[in-house]
């Protein structure tokens, strides 16, 4: 591992953090716009130069939706996994996704329809027969065995008694587990842009269920995508040039949705392309099943079509998701162990990628594929990171960090990725220094944030605020120009709720003997404050009384903090940054800059 030289520091090139009762609108010539509220001057001044004010789209902590039905999990559950949506018309709001089982049951169409989708997937269910004609063989012996007993011979049988109680205390625990990430993350587990319209895919922690936003009708779309089986969302994409297609991985899969928007009835907007927003759509899912990791392995490309495994109903973790720029893959990581399965998503065909020793230590963290489809990148809860070229499907291993890979982002060119490390400030750099298919990478120490009090005025009696600490997340726009870091809550940390924001010149990587400016700080990005009756008396009172000789004081700062941020992919006027607090507010910042690169 190589370092770079020192980068300047954001207290060396005296950038002051905003004030607590500010609020970040966005970036026009360099600058950060912060405002204290609406009739501050300075938005004027944005606007008239240029700058674009987006409102901020609102996700309450709970939600009421009707007509969903939650799975029973001591009953087998078989047949088709095909879903549609049933739309009621006097009540726009309350679309109802249920499963082609649950029609009318007095319906012939719906039992011809059943009969017909089952004799299609005959192939398939031919296993799941099986499965449940012996566990209604087990079912039967455990009615007169000694509770014990069977719970020592049967164990954890789908349909058992001693199933159904592992499965209820494992649904509280996970119920426990949501509730505990919903106070400290807020009520949105994860965000999708669509890689071709301003289309945000928005999951819900308490409901599981998705919400897609429209941006350019400032609307959400009038459907909900919620099914039984989508329950403990962990991440989404959108399949690239493919419609409307969004991938949810969830701890029983990964659901596959296929949305159709409905035909606009104006004759002026025949020509157009069909949108989501505001109208009704049509929906229907698929629950992707995982191969078995027996056997031997090869790579998608190469595998007769007899070894490939079709898709059908599983009950593995999905940890990380992420699709090939083409929209030919997808690619899941999991929760259970380190193996990573590819789906080639139009033949429906998956093949596992196995990695010798893996268990759940290694579970996958992240997974992401470069912007020419040539590389995959897989980091893991035992420390790896992993490259991985994807021609022949062979891969190398850095291994020799402290802790985690927290998260990493590719560059557009697809020749470095940017990372960081759990407890640590430090931002790395994996460069590539030859052609694809090449595993001939590097990894360097391109800066660190150095965490530092700083005022947030020139005045002698400004507050002031400390920044930095360890880097949770970071996250690089589509051009390559900007990215932003997060900070983890530890004891080195300060004002967590603040991201900082580099200038980005990707080209000093591959210089001869490395470069100080890779990574120039810019400034500093704050959100949404709670309101005045969220800072609490108690927090004030612990606050360090000022210094009378220095006339100087300390603010405690109680604003929301980062759960989630990312860049949409398509924002002609430079970057827009996605924010998602644990408020439940959604930012929508403009980063404005010339497409070429600005130097500092």
């Amino acid at each position: 591992m190589c370092a770079y030289r020192s980068t300047a520091t954001f207290e060396e090139r005296g950038i002051r953090p905003p004030p607590w009762n500010s609020a970040t609108v966005g970036e026009s010539d360099l600058k950060f716009i912060h405002l204290r509220d609406g009739e501050d001057t300075g938005l004027l001044q944005y606007v008239r130069s240029g700058g674009i004010a987006f409102p901020h789209i609102m996700v309450p902590d709970q939600l009421q939706i009707r007509g969903v039905a939650k799975l029973s999990t001591n009953e087998p559950v078989g047949g088709v996994s095909a879903l549609h949506v049933v739309g009621d018309q006097s009540e726009q709001d309350s679309v109802v996704l249920q499963n082609k089982e649950a029609d009318e049951p007095n319906s012939a169409l719906s039992t011809m329809v059943s009969h017909a989708l089952w004799l299609w997937n005959a192939k398939q269910n031919i296993a799941e027969l099986i499965t449940r004609a012996q566990t209604r063989s087990l079912l039967a012996a455990e009615s007169w065995l000694p509770t014990p007993l069977a719970h020592a011979v049967f164990g954890q049988v789908p349909g058992t008694a001693a199933a159904a109680e592992a499965d209820a205390i494992e649904a509280r625990e996970a119920e426990g587990q949501k509730n505990m990430l919903a106070k400290t993350d807020g009520p949105v587990s994860c965000v999708a842009w669509h890689p071709h319209r301003s289309l945000l895919a928005i999951s819900h922690r308490a409901t599981d269920c998705v919400f897609v936003y429209d941006l350019v009708n400032d609307t959400w779309c009038s459907n909900v995508l919620q099914n039984a089986y989508m329950q403990g969302i962990t991440s989404m994409a959108w399949q690239p040039n493919c419609g409307y297609t969004l991938a949810v991985g969830c701890t029983t899969g990964v659901c596959l949705w296929n949305i159709v928007p409905a035909a606009s009835s104006d004759s002026a907007d025949v020509l157009k392309a069909p949108g989501l927003g505001g109208g009704q759509i049509s929906a229907w899912m698929s629950l992707l099943s995982f191969p078995e990791l027996s056997g031997t392995c090869r790579y998608p490309s190469q595998l007769p079509t007899s070894d490939k495994v079709s898709f059908h109903r599983s009950a593995s973790s999905v940890s990380a998701l992420s699709f090939s720029n083409s929209g030919q893959w997808l690619v899941a990581g999991h929760q259970t162990h380190g193996h990573l399965t590819v789906w080639d998503v139009a033949l429906g065909t998956a093949t596992p990628l196995k990695r010798s020793g893996s268990t759940s230590r290694s579970a996958t963290l992240q997974v992401g594929m470069s912007p020419n489809d040539r590389y995959l990148i897989s980091t893991h809860a035992n420390g790896q990171l992993r490259l991985w070229e994807t021609e022949n499907w062979t891969s190398r291993v850095w291994s020799d960090f402290n802790a985690n890979v927290t998260r990493f982002t590719w560059s557009p060119d697809s020749r470095s990725v940017y990372f960081a490390v759990a407890d640590s400030a430090d931002i790395y750099a994996l460069a590539l220094y030859k052609a694809p298919s090449s595993l001939d990478a590097q990894v360097t120490h391109v800066t660190t944030f150095t965490a530092h009090a700083a005022a947030v005025s020139e005045d002698a009696d400004s507050e002031r605020v400390r920044v930095g600490g360890s880097i949770k997340y970071l996250a690089l726009d589509p051009r390559g120009q900007r990215l932003v870091v997060s900070f983890d809550d530890d004891s080195t940390s300060g004002d967590i709720s603040l991201l900082a924001v580099y200038l980005v010149n990707n080209d000093a990587l591959f210089r001869a003997g490395g470069d100080s400016s890779a990574l120039m700080p810019l400034g500093y990005v704050r959100g949404p404050n709670w309101g005045k009756q969220h800072r609490l008396e108690q927090d004030v009172a612990l606050e360090p009384k000022p210094d009378k000789s220095t006339k100087k004081k300390r603010v405690r700062v109680g604003t929301p903090t980062p759960s989630w941020f990312g860049f949409s992919p398509n924002f002609e006027p430079g970057a827009l940054l996605t924010v998602v607090w644990a408020n439940g507010k959604i930012s929508l910042l403009p980063l404005l800059y010339a497409t070429k690169l600005t130097r500092a």
